[in-house]
């Protein structure tokens, strides 16, 4: 189906340059000329992904999730074109949304089943309300979400810059701003677009707050809200966020015991409660969201997962759900390989399509980076500053949490490299960091 008409190229370059003239005015805030750049290329990379990604699922797939929610969007739009008091339908549960729906089109076909997902359905109602703006062109609602996530991610580095003190700014901007699967799969109507924009806003506001002590009433407020918005398309997202925190703040209290012996203990205590509560949990829940979720969107670009399997069995990244025990023991004997697969694979010679290679390239590339660190820091001198910085141990545990959940439920390379972007940051500015402090430690002493 064609989504993409020569009204959205006629719009394109309008919104295009009001957008950066947006942008560039921002960008005058920074005394640093050097970050005004970072800003500028930041966000023409966004742009770049956005319309990149628009005409992939258009000319190349010619379907996709963004197409699902468009479709969505636009079921919305025209229950609201029919009668203004429709517009309720933009605050009503998924539930509602399926059964207006199965009213007028029946139970089969269209967006059945997406629609009934609270989380497929806030995507659907963003795209409804930029249609306001964009004339309801799929290019143009594309950008809106690319300029969205911009932000959040802009706002997230700032946040890495200011830990780091700007030492090495640009590496940390090519890590964290500049890597294509970064701008690439956030920048299209796609829910990683609101989740890692969101959680960009999430993580600046937190800081900013607690640790800069410049929060605000009206900062809280919309921490709050945006908390709900990604919890409501991505609760994982939210809850691994909130464990990392709480595991970085009883590092912290750790940290200041000066007792070694003492340290030690409180830390086996904690490691010995937190085993044997996670044993008695079940994930199943937790698991089965993010598997559905997986699954949703292979059915979408192929209709069933087993032709996918069939046409490319290279293209295979996780392990199959029969063999998923969601329990703490069962996750943790398989989280090693889980956890090697969601980082750093594919590898080059499990590529079947170009835009595998390309993943497989950036996936290389991190795993040569954290093999040149560990052989720099002997391997210990690596983990020493994971567990001596706060800042570093929280990125570690949220990328480690992040990539053994999205190992765990992701069945191919493609769908494994889009989910995995929300980990990426976090993790670069990890070893961006660990690189820092290994060229300080060359650094001649100052006189």
């Amino acid at each position: 189906m064609q989504h993409i008409s020569i009204y959205d190229y006629l719009l394109l370059p309008l919104y295009l340059a009001l957008f950066y003239i947006l942008v560039k005015r921002r960008s005058l805030r920074f005394d640093d000329v050097e970050l005004r750049k970072i800003f500028l290329v930041a966000f023409g990379l966004r742009m770049l992904g956005s319309i990149g990604y628009s005409l992939m699922v258009q000319y190349y797939y010619g379907y996709g999730d963004a197409f699902t929610y468009y479709e969505g969007g636009n079921f919305i739009i025209d229950q609201v074109k029919d009668n203004i008091g429709n517009i309720k339908y933009l605050f009503a549960p998924a539930s509602e949304l399926q059964r207006v729906y199965s009213l007028e089109f029946g139970s089969s076909g269209g967006v059945n089943g997406y629609i009934a997902a609270d989380s497929s359905a806030a995507i659907m109602k963003a795209s409804a309300m930029i249609s306001i703006l964009s004339f309801n062109r799929f290019l143009i609602t594309s950008l809106f979400l690319g300029l969205f996530s911009f932000a959040g991610q802009w706002k997230l580095f700032q946040v890495f810059n200011d830990i780091n003190k700007y030492r090495n700014q640009k590496l940390l901007a090519f890590a964290v701003l500049y890597t294509p699967a970064i701008w690439f799969w956030s920048s299209g109507l796609l829910k990683e677009s609101i989740c890692l924009g969101g959680l960009g806003f999430i993580i600046n506001i937190l800081y900013n707050s607690i640790v800069k002590k410049k929060g605000s009433p009206v900062n809280w407020v919309v921490l709050a809200l945006l908390v709900y918005i990604v919890y409501v398309i991505k609760s994982y997202i939210i809850a691994i966020l909130f464990v990392s925190i709480f595991f970085t703040v009883l590092f912290i209290f750790f940290q200041k015991i000066k007792i070694v012996l003492l340290r030690v203990v409180f830390t086996l205590l904690s490691l010995l409660i937190l085993y044997f509560s996670l044993s008695l949990s079940d994930f199943s829940e937790q698991i089965s969201e993010l598997a559905e979720e997986s699954v949703m969107q292979i059915e979408t670009f192929q209709k069933n997962y087993q032709s996918v399997q069939t046409q490319d069995e290279s293209s295979r990244a996780g392990f199959e759900m029969s063999t998923i025990t969601p329990t703490f023991g069962g996750m943790l004997l398989k989280s090693p390989a889980v956890i090697f697969t969601c980082l750093f694979r594919p590898f080059v010679w499990e590529s079947r399509k170009l835009i595998i290679l390309l993943s497989s390239l950036e996936s290389t590339l991190l795993l040569l980076t954290v093999l040149f660190l560990l052989v720099k820091t002997r391997i210990f001198g690596f983990f020493r500053i994971v567990f001596s910085d706060p800042y570093v141990f929280f990125s570690f545990t949220l990328s480690i949490l992040f990539a053994t959940i999205i190992g765990f439920t992701t069945f191919n390379f493609g769908t494994m490299t889009r989910y995995k972007i929300m980990l990426l940051p976090f993790f670069y500015f990890m070893l961006v960091v660990i690189y820092t402090k290994v060229l300080e430690k060359k650094m001649p002493a100052a006189l």
